[in-house]
């Protein structure tokens, strides 16, 4: 009877835990086409192994660089995905549009987003650093 007791107490616990973790709203449309337009990128394999880091930053996935609040700006939001991720091929041609106009946009030091990946640096900059 006490060993019922404490492995519901544990199953509890547990139950909880994995109800309150963080989950991670991955929308892997965004980073595949970015890897994909910038494969020729002389910092293509950086850009691609940053994978998520290319946009946020620490623990949290609302921790946004530069980077990723103005591909917010221009468009990249979580509501947009979901209006339009059954289209496939329409929402692969506006996300390949907006990582265009991105990198005309200006990083928190100054230069353009595309200036920094032909410089061969990571487009956003880390806040944190």
């Amino acid at each position: 009877m006490k060993k019922a007791g404490i492995l519901t107490v544990c199953g509890l616990v547990a139950a909880m835990l994995v109800s309150f973790s963080d989950t991670a709203s991955a929308r892997p449309q965004y980073n595949k086409a970015h890897d994909e337009v910038h494969k020729e990128a002389k910092n293509a394999e950086a850009l691609k192994a940053a994978k998520c880091n290319k946009c946020h930053f620490g623990k949290k996935k609302k921790d946004r660089n530069d980077y990723g609040k103005a591909l917010i700006k221009l468009g990249l939001t979580g509501d947009n995905y979901k209006a339009k991720k059954a289209d496939k091929e329409a929402f692969a041609k506006e996300i390949a549009e907006v990582l265009e106009k991105v990198l005309k946009e200006k990083s928190a030091g100054g230069e353009t987003f595309g200036d920094r990946i032909k410089a061969g640096k990571l487009p956003g900059t880390n806040p944190e650093e």
